[in-house]
């Protein structure tokens, strides 16, 4: 494991704008440095059924939930790599273990209920918000989401699926508005992750 350094958190309205694909499926596979993976849901992206996903190095201050083994389902926010396998966006961020149609992780947010809640509100997000400028910025200066809806029907959605009312508060409190009320430029992300992370208590 690897000492050295505290995890830096990437908010998921940030995680599910840069991933390539958002995918549910089942671990088929396990070797030294990767597993294969086999999709059984494409909620962002498209790619062949099966791939195989970079094991990311555990440290003090990001282990894993569980032990990589087949027949394990994750929920994965996954990107692109130039060999044309895939890398957990921010390491546990983007590798959720899942156990009888619920998360493992207590450190998720607490409004990421179970795996369907999860996923409708992820493609409402993608549906309402699209994200411009540099992701892989370390502090993401200058990236702003844009709203294809009215602040009311905005609001409206919020009531409908809890996942994505929280990713819907973080875009509206970490951004400001800009001159039309649906663009909105990012400003605060570390004091947004730090305040609004609360352990769930489902586990």
């Amino acid at each position: 494991m690897n000492f050295a350094y505290k995890k830096r958190e990437i908010p998921y309205p940030i995680v599910i704008s840069k991933a390539d694909l958002i995918v549910d499926g089942t671990i088929s596979k396990v070797s030294k440095d990767k597993y294969e993976f086999v999709i059984n849901q494409f909620i962002k992206g498209k790619s062949q059924q099966k791939i195989n996903v970079a094991i990311w190095e555990e440290w003090l201050c990001d282990p894993r939930n569980k032990e990589l083994k087949v027949g394990q389902r994750l929920m994965l926010f996954l990107e692109k790599m130039p060999n044309g396998n895939f890398n957990a966006i921010n390491e546990s961020t983007g590798e959720l273990y899942i156990d009888n149609n619920r998360f493992v992780n207590i450190f998720l947010p607490k409004d990421f209920s179970n795996p369907t809640v999860l996923k409708k509100g992820i493609s409402m997000f993608l549906e309402t918000y699209s994200c411009y400028g540099d992701l892989n910025d370390r502090f993401l200066q200058n990236v702003y989401f844009w709203s294809n809806k009215s602040i009311f029907e905005i609001y409206r959605l919020k009531n409908d699926n809890s996942v994505f009312s929280y990713l819907a508060d973080y875009v509206m409190s970490s951004c400001k508005f800009d001159e039309t009320p649906t663009n909105f430029t990012i400003e605060q992300l570390k004091n947004y992750s730090t305040n609004s992370k609360t352990a769930n208590s489902w586990g």
